[in-house]
């Protein structure tokens, strides 16, 4: 088989033409560094994503938080994934870092706060 990519590792961002079999990669053409070929192979068998989103807080002065994937998402489960964030809820206080959900679709991959967000003042 053969295909068309841009590679995006670095700013460079090369169309490469690529060949391949059912099994692995066989050859990459015009790529300006070595690292194209890891990043074209993963396109081809694995492709991955991060996710970047929010979800509702209770309790806090916000009422969202930004969370991401601490690892890319094998793309055929993203669909699942926003399925399952959008029934998702914390509670505040937040930190940054802080494991909103662990191992989400049994992935092995936890989405983690990217913002601080504080308890509601009373009042």
């Amino acid at each position: 088989m053969k295909g068309e990519y841009v590679c995006v590792v670095c700013p460079t961002s090369c169309t490469v033409h690529a060949e391949w079999n059912e099994k692995e990669l066989l050859n990459i053409d015009r790529a300006q560094c070595k690292l194209a070929w890891a990043y074209i192979e993963g396109e081809i068998f694995d492709p991955r994503r991060m996710v970047s989103t929010t979800v509702s807080v209770r309790g806090g002065d916000l009422p969202m938080v930004s969370i991401k994937t601490d690892k890319p998402l094998p793309k055929d489960k993203m669909m699942e994934l926003m399925s399952l964030v959008n029934h998702l809820e914390t509670s505040a206080p937040i930190r940054i870092g802080d494991v909103i959900a662990a191992d989400v679709l049994d992935t092995g991959i936890n989405l983690v706060a990217t913002r601080n967000v504080a308890e509601r003042a009373a009042g």
